[in-house]
């Protein structure tokens, strides 16, 4: 350092010298062994001092593309390469066809069940000929109707026996036809369904269809007066008539009286069916299953008669045509029993068609039909399994409406005059503990702070009836 501070330049590395090591040995000096070694001298400081930066030797950094092309046609790479890309696509389609297996055979979800209309909601059977002033507007009106739908909380409204028996195209002649079409027409405007019963099986002998020579040996059952439903030419007719002129005039829904005779039963579920095709693109029903609950409701009235009559239309949709107001004014039963009757059948498969209501009734009973019928439209309660509670005493009716996924209730009614207990828990899907959601108490509606009830001794009063929720538990 001291000749360059003098400016005596150093000459080049003589590649000749041998440089010492500790232990006497001499390495020769080389340019390719050396980092190059750079005396700078930055701003001339003062002091002399040089900075000396040591070059560090060059890392090795791979194969440049030229060394690596020289590979490239080697036997081993090529068949490397080869079982490497078909390895990559085999493993690729393999996880496909994976992915295909798993969608195609995992579990599905089953389709949400559905019911149709004329079932979804209870029906208010309407008396054309005694209408009710529902609105107190001091006269009887199309609007009388549908604040007591409203009220109610029903979507269907059934009016009886429209369709004359003479001519099926007409309205029967015991109405007066203005007052039904403007009934009908404010139902329509309303979004209320309206529901008639479907044609007598039995016609009179001045239907114009039994006057007529060549259609009554078509149309009815020989020698006979009785339609004959296996009549092909007969249903065409009958589903024109109805698509035609009753859902011009705003009827959706025919109600067939249920029968005895089990031949007969078929004729008329086959003919139900072939309408209910040829109505569906008008969202028209004809449906099977009018059933008639006043010989239930007599003076006879025994629960356990009324229990099996429950558990036999189970399976089968009924449509039950009752009337509260009839059973309790003519001292059939007490007010107590009817009102737990109705509770049962507003939450069992099945719809109710509540009949006779006049003002009063209606005032005194419009917020207990309205609690059951938010219950009603209750998934559980529409499509989820009914199973019977095992009851000790004939006089309890209990079952459970359970559906998986969806809160799930269930409902007891005790008739007795002492108080008792019921078991809900050998349901499948009850759990221990539920909430009380509705009490019915010698006729008296309690639905708030009911509190809790386990599910293995649900607490009943004389002539009491009770609604609980629950978590289904599975």
């Amino acid at each position: 350092m001291t000749e360059e501070k003098r400016g005596v330049s150093n000459g080049p590395a003589n590649t000749s010298e041998m440089a010492p090591q500790e232990d006497g040995t001499k390495v020769p000096l080389t340019n390719d062994e050396c980092a190059e070694v750079k005396f700078t001298s930055p701003n001339n400081p003062p002091n002399g001092d040089a900075k000396v930066d040591l070059g560090t030797a060059s890392e090795f950094s791979g194969l440049t593309k030229e060394d690596l092309m020289k590979y490239a046609d080697d036997p081993f790479w090529v068949r490397m390469r080869w079982f490497l890309f078909i390895l990559f696509w085999a493993g690729w389609v393999a996880m496909l066809v994976l992915a295909i297996v798993i969608i195609i055979h995992a579990p599905r979800c089953a389709p949400k069940e559905t019911l149709e209309w004329v079932q979804e909601s209870a029906m208010i059977q309407y008396d054309l000929k005694h209408p009710v002033d529902t609105d107190n507007s001091g006269d009887e009106s199309p609007e009388d109707l549908i604040k007591m739908a409203k009220d109610l909380g029903v979507t269907t409204v059934y009016l009886e026996d429209l369709i004359s028996p003479e001519d099926f195209s007409e309205i029967n002649a015991m109405y007066q036809k203005g007052r039904v079409t403007k009934v009908l027409e404010a139902a329509r405007e309303a979004g209320l369904h309206v529901v008639t019963d479907f044609v007598p099986t039995t016609v009179p002998d001045t239907n114009n269809w039994y006057m007529n020579d060549t259609l009554k040996t078509t149309f009815f059952k020989p020698g006979s007066p009785e339609l004959d439903f296996t009549s092909q030419d007969l249903l065409n007719a009958l589903a024109d008539i109805l698509r035609g002129t009753w859902h011009g005039i705003g009827v959706q829904g025919y109600l067939m009286a249920s029968v005895a005779d089990p031949m007969k039963e078929k004729e008329m579920r086959n003919a139900s069916s072939f309408l209910n095709k040829t109505l569906e693109d008008i969202d028209g029903l004809v449906v099977y299953g009018e059933e008639e609950t006043k010989q239930l409701l007599s003076i006879s009235f025994d629960p356990t008669e009324y229990k099996n009559f429950l558990q036999n239309q189970v399976d089968e949709w009924a449509y039950y045509k009752y009337n509260p107001k009839e059973a309790e004014s003519t001292s059939r039963i007490s007010r107590d029993t009817v009102q737990l009757v109705t509770l049962s059948l507003f939450l069992v498969p099945g719809t109710p068609i509540l009949d006779g209501f006049d003002k009063t009734y209606f005032d005194e009973n419009a917020a207990f039909i309205k609690s059951l019928s938010e219950f009603r439209g209750k998934e559980s309660v529409q499509v989820g399994n009914m199973t019977f509670a095992n009851t000790t005493d004939d006089d309890v009716i209990a079952f459970a409406r359970v559906m998986k996924g969806t809160p799930g209730y269930a409902v007891a009614v005790n008739m007795n005059p002492t108080a008792v207990m019921v078991n809900f828990t050998d349901i499948s899907g009850v759990p221990k503990d539920g909430d009380n959601q509705l009490k019915l108490t010698n006729a008296t509606l309690l639905q708030n702070d009911l509190g809790a009830s386990k599910m293995d001794s649900v607490a009943l009063e004389p002539n009491e009836g009770i609604v609980v929720q629950f978590v289904p538990s599975f």
